[in-house]
């Protein structure tokens, strides 16, 4: 049962989501919702006062694919994700989303959901924020690109003033040597130590020509400056050499926002683990 003070408004096109933002204070927008039912606690369903449906609108459910990007609409669902097939997206994110619930949830849930579930950054996160994803922005007014690492923040400032939307999500088309995603916690499972962790990296002549190391669960981390440390070193790497970028990512750490704690294990262990994927 729905909270009876409920408001429930389906758009069919983003210009008519664009028009309710304008109109409606205080909207609430979903697509699954299957985040909103996974923090429910009570028998029954509770939604905030007004609703707003985006699982209608056919240009929020496209997928394209050029030369340079590969672009998702946020309401393309997780199951949809998994049957364009492993050779047609990068191995990262659907490495990732295959860990995502099951058949039924992935057929409800939505790639845009869950990069912008809040409190805790679920699965999708860090490979998108590896691969350099850009994120459409739309408010009632405009719409804006804006990578995806500058739009979310480990402090709220995500909490924008104005409503608005997620409409694209943009990834760059690359080929990695190396494509790792690991999963801190059970499969399909959320809890409160559950995080991703990705990382990619690609070499030419035995050189290490890029690196991207992310991590998402209750904080997220990615430093393009400790990524630069390691870009243009000879490959393999040397025992010595991972003692040293061990001791260095250190500094990159503020332990006022990533204390010591399990979280900071794990992400200094996976860390370690990948780099020796370079010897």
């Amino acid at each position: 049962m729905l909270n009876k003070y409920t408001t429930i408004y389906h758009a069919a096109s983003v210009s008519e989501v664009q028009m309710i933002l304008k109109n409606i204070t205080g909207v609430s927008i979903v697509a699954g919702c299957t985040e909103i039912a996974r923090r429910q606690t009570g028998r029954t369903l509770q939604l905030p006062a007004n609703v707003l449906a985006l699982a209608q609108v056919p240009e929020l459910s496209t997928m394209s694919k050029t030369e340079r990007y590969l672009e998702f609409g946020p309401c393309v669902t997780l199951g949809n994700i998994l049957q364009i097939g492993k050779k047609n997206i990068p191995e990262v994110l659907y490495e990732a989303v295959r860990t995502i619930g099951n058949p039924g949830i992935r057929s409800i849930a939505t790639l845009g959901g869950n990069i912008a579930a809040k409190g805790q950054r679920l699965s999708a996160f860090a490979p998108l924020l590896a691969l350099d994803a850009q994120l459409e922005i739309r408010t009632a007014f405009d719409a804006f690109w804006i990578p995806m690492s500058r739009y979310f923040s480990n402090t709220g400032r995500e909490q924008h003033k104005n409503a608005e939307f997620i409409s694209r999500i943009r990834i760059p088309t690359e080929t990695w040597d190396i494509s790792n995603y690991t999963r801190i916690s059970r499969s399909g499972i959320i809890s409160g130590t559950t995080a991703g962790f990705a990382f990619l990296a690609k070499s030419q002549k035995n050189i290490l020509s890029d690196i991207r190391i992310a991590y998402a669960g209750k904080f997220f981390f990615r430093k393009r400056e400790f990524e630069n440390l390691m870009i243009g070193r000879s490959l393999p790497l040397s025992e010595k050499d991972i003692i040293i970028l061990m001791d260095k990512a250190e500094l990159f750490f503020d332990k006022t926002l990533y204390p010591p704690s399990y979280e900071r294990k794990c992400l200094f262990n996976l860390l370690e683990e990948s780099l020796k994927m370079l010897t």
